[in-house]
């Protein structure tokens, strides 16, 4: 960093799957992009991601949900194997309402639920590792987003023509955004599912996971607890007809924004909007791995105008 200061036409700040996405993206394009994080995934170095765009019990189609399981399939398929296949189990009366729900998925009807075909799950570690080769990276602690500049730990500044922040909820204060931070649990299993299971948990790989503590307003991470742990495998349970056996437990928090786009966004999600000096893509949960390559496309396309860094 010659002279205490790097430089580069889009800095991005955050390396989790969604800043990694965005910068491979722009890379790809000719952009010249930095990116500055302490260290690779965080909440993002989760053992499976679920990629999956028909959430939560009431099956509600993700907006938008169907684009973006296009562009991440298209996407992460250059980088890592993905385990296609994700079976939602539908509550005996239910069918018809979840019938409805499904937009243009590719679905399959099974005894007792729906195989959601290109619905999948995928290893996030080798993922982050394999997004970031190539990608210039430095390693620091920002302290403040002062445009055109960030400032890091040390005093030492980084120049961007465009500033991206795509961090989660330890960095959301260097822009003053409020959010809620969702605690998650993953329990690592001896047994192995080929084909993701969701319906209030899901079992995945060697995984169980899903989120059993109330939102809190710090990003720190809460230790596990043996309820949480009990509310997972009575949820597998009721999956699978038996308690699977628990081999070693992960912690992440999720970052939502509390009011998402503050600034208004026009691509039609709240995630992605202008700030000062450039754009924030944060705030999208658990939803993180389903969008991160349709929101980087948006991205690309809103800096490939450059003539108003400001529109999408």
């Amino acid at each position: 960093m010659a002279g205490g200061r790097a430089k580069a036409e889009v800095v991005v700040l955050g390396a989790g799957v969604v800043g990694l996405t965005a910068a491979r993206l722009l890379q790809e394009k000719g952009h010249r992009v930095l990116v500055v994080a302490q260290g690779l995934g965080e909440a993002s170095r989760v053992p499976v991601a679920l990629v999956n765009p028909l959430r939560g019990r009431r099956f509600t189609l993700a907006p938008r949900g169907e684009e973006a399981l296009e562009a991440a399939l298209r996407f992460y398929s250059r980088f890592v194997p993905l385990h296609l296949g994700v079976y939602r189990p539908v509550p005996e009366g239910e069918r018809e309402r979840v019938a409805l729900r499904l937009g243009g998925l590719r679905h399959t009807w099974e005894e007792g639920g729906v195989l959601l075909e290109e619905a999948f799950w995928l290893e996030p570690r080798p993922l982050l590792e394999r997004l970031a080769e190539g990608l210039s990276l430095l390693k620091a602690r920002v302290l403040a987003w002062e445009p055109p500049y960030l400032v890091l730990e040390g005093g030492e500044r980084v120049h961007g023509e465009v500033l991206v922040y795509a961090g989660g909820g330890q960095g959301a204060h260097l822009l003053g955004l409020e959010g809620r931070h969702i605690p998650g649990l993953v329990l690592t299993l001896l047994d192995y599912f080929p084909r993701a299971i969701s319906y209030r948990v899901y079992l995945a790989g060697s995984v169980l996971g899903g989120s059993y503590l109330p939102h809190q307003r710090t990003p720190e991470a809460p230790p596990p607890t043996e309820g949480e742990a009990e509310w997972l495998l009575r949820g597998a349970e009721a999956l699978l007809g038996y308690r699977p056996k628990v081999a070693s437990a992960w912690r992440g928090v999720r970052f939502r924004l509390a009011n998402p786009s503050p600034l208004g966004s026009t691509v039609g999600l709240p995630y992605l909007f202008p700030v000062a000096g450039g754009f924030a893509l944060t705030g999208l949960g658990s939803t993180g791995f389903l969008y991160a390559p349709w929101l980087g496309e948006r991205l690309l396309a809103a800096l490939e105008k450059r003539g108003s860094v400001g529109e999408l």
